[in-house]
């Protein structure tokens, strides 16, 4: 995550739960790519829903900024 001067969040990631490498049909890779980036962003959320309720505001938007 990286901030401006301002304080304005610049860039955000959400880290891929399992890697994939890029090797062999590119269209076999891009499609294992984007099903990985779907399920880590699927995680992301169920943990954000967990922690919702149970941290404050500002720690929870800062945990969870993507």
């Amino acid at each position: 995550m990286g901030y401006d001067k301002s304080g304005k969040v610049i860039a955000e990631e959400v880290q891929l739960v399992e890697g994939v490498k890029a090797e062999g049909n590119i269209e076999d890779w891009l499609l294992k790519l984007e099903k990985e980036m779907q399920r880590s962003v699927r995680v992301v959320c169920q943990l954000g829903s967990k922690d919702c309720f149970s941290l404050p505001l500002k720690e929870f938007v800062m945990k969870y900024q993507s």
